[in-house]
């Protein structure tokens, strides 16, 4: 680690000396520092979001960030990305001090990829890596310069063969993530940002993009690597920094960390596990689908018992999302039935779902499930008026405690009910979602991808209230990007392929493998 501060630090481009474990054997590697970090700290009314931060990333090694929401990773990225001045230290780039604007910082060769896409679907694959920096001379541009320079950094993300005049909106969402990366390497970057990339992307196409950055680390970029999913980290990174509070409270090479020491620095305290699975009795058939045809849905018949959690578990695109929005009535079923306790629902019908109990959990919380620009308390009561009214009249009393309760239930972190939604984390968002589905004791629970983008505190916070509610009786349908997350938490799986559920598989038959092969080969 840095020793931030010293009156007499040479900045210039340094080496450091570290450990990489490869195969199980350890090896001493040095690798130059391009970015330093020394004593950098940001304040904000009534919050240090920054505390001193020191710590380096070296060219040809990838550093993974770890923490809480609000442990000050976003604000260590605005840093380094130039869009927020730090109040003190300093970060320096190839030993000199980095520029105070983003155009600035992305001339010093420092990039970031986010989790949100960032290019402009219609234009071509070549205009978009090549924004801000066309090639011309006296001001006529040189298409077919810009072209070959779109190509050479697409080959460098394994996308060389594509057309580069084809519009960005044709590919699929992996390959827009690797243009991405391809457009920061067309700016000549040395150090790249990756902020939650993998957290909309289907399981392979993970895969597909970790083998990318590692390539790229290949290549002599720095890396810094953020991600809810420890998983990952432990499958790329040369060294893990964990910063707690604002400040960074341990930083090891990867060969010194197991998943329980991380997570325990993350959080201050032991946490067994993420997801805190526990065995329940399960009662009779609550839920009911039988020979289910709908929108990406074919033929599907499932069952689910009072207290159960039952995991669906596919490929993207095998039906797992539309298998639920046709349960919850949010799309019309074409044949089959659903029903909760013997009382069946009206196809394609919400208010008929709901009426029996059934209650959904979309995944896409920022398009289908909050309303970003309205308050935390307006978002609360969303299909719920009836808790708070009388004679159709509203009560912004009853509002208020309402919403007090369940902020202070959850752990939602916000400094009241009127705060806006869109200002909250991921995991504040995603336990909103949670305490509007589980109000007034549903029966059945549908969760589309639950803990998408929310780091593990809230992960394990949101999957003690799934067992509270399980434990109260009703039972739960559960999917996610993440298999393994769908494994720990279920008591049962049904394995989707093309629409059609192909496998059912009780806990005590889990087997990974077997599994995902049932889910991608007919």
């Amino acid at each position: 680690m840095a020793a931030a501060g010293h009156p007499h630090r040479q900045h210039r481009l340094r080496r450091g000396r570290r450990v990489r474990h490869l195969g199980g054997r350890s090896q001493v590697m040095t690798e130059p520092v391009v970015v330093e970090f020394l004593d950098v700290s940001k304040h904000y009314p009534g919050v240090t979001a920054l505390d001193r931060v020191s710590f380096d990333l070296r060219a040809g090694t990838i550093t993974g960030l770890a923490g809480e929401n609000g442990a000050g990773k976003s604000t260590l990225i605005k840093v380094l990305s130039g869009a927020v001045i730090a109040d003190s230290g300093e970060v320096r780039v190839g030993g000199q001090p980095l520029p105070s604007d983003p155009g600035g910082v992305i001339k010093a060769g420092v990039s970031a990829i986010y989790q949100e896409l960032t290019d402009i679907p219609d234009m071509s694959i070549a205009d978009n890596l090549l924004l801000g920096r066309v090639s011309s001379t006296l001001g006529v541009t040189r298409a077919r310069a810009g072209r070959a320079a779109a190509r050479a950094a697409l080959a460098r993300v394994g996308l060389g063969h594509l057309d580069v005049t084809r519009p960005v909106r044709t590919l699929t969402i992996a390959q827009r993530q690797l243009v991405e990366i391809a457009r920061c390497l067309a700016r000549d970057a040395r150090v790249l940002i990756f902020d939650e990339p993998t957290s909309s992307l289907p399981e392979a196409d993970v895969i597909n993009l970790l083998k990318t950055i590692q390539d790229l680390r290949a290549q002599g970029l720095a890396i810094l690597y953020i991600s809810h999913h420890l998983a990952e980290m432990f499958e790329i990174a040369d060294d893990i920094v964990v910063m707690r509070d604002g400040a960074v409270v341990a930083q090891r090479p990867i060969g010194e960390w197991t998943e329980p020491e991380l997570v325990k620095a993350m959080l201050a305290k032991d946490l067994e596990s993420a997801y805190p699975w526990t065995e329940r009795t399960i009662g009779p058939a609550l839920l009911q689908v039988d020979d289910l045809d709908a929108p990406g849905v074919r033929s599907a018949t499932l069952h689910a018992g009072a207290s159960e959690i039952v995991g669906l578990v596919g490929l993207d695109g095998a039906g797992r999302t539309e298998l639920m929005k046709a349960i919850a009535g949010a799309t019309r079923a074409h044949s089959g039935r659903v029903s909760v306790d013997g009382a069946a629902t009206r196809p394609g019908h919400i208010a008929s779902a709901r009426a029996l109990g059934i209650r959904y959990a979309p995944e896409d919380r920022k398009r289908e499930g909050l309303l970003l620009a309205a308050a935390i308390r307006d978002n609360l009561i969303l299909g719920l008026y009836n808790r708070v009214s009388r004679l159709g009249v509203l009560s912004s009393r009853r509002l208020s405690r309402f919403s007090g309760a369940n902020i202070a239930r959850y752990g939602v972190k916000a400094d009241s009910g009127a705060q806006i939604v869109g200002t909250l984390s991921g995991g504040n968002q995603q336990k909103l979602i949670l305490a509007r589905v589980a109000d007034g004791a549903p029966r059945v629970i549908l969760l589309d991808d639950p803990t998408r983008g929310v780091d593990i505190g809230a992960k394990s916070s949101i999957y003690d209230e799934v067992l509270t509610l399980a434990g109260e009786g009703a039972c739960v349908l559960l999917t996610s990007s993440d298999t393994d997350e769908v494994l720990a938490m279920s008591d049962r799986i049904y394995v989707l392929r093309g629409g059609r559920i192909v496998r059912e598989v009780p806990r005590r038959d889990f087997d990974r493998e077997a599994i995902l092969t049932s889910a991608s080969v007919g």
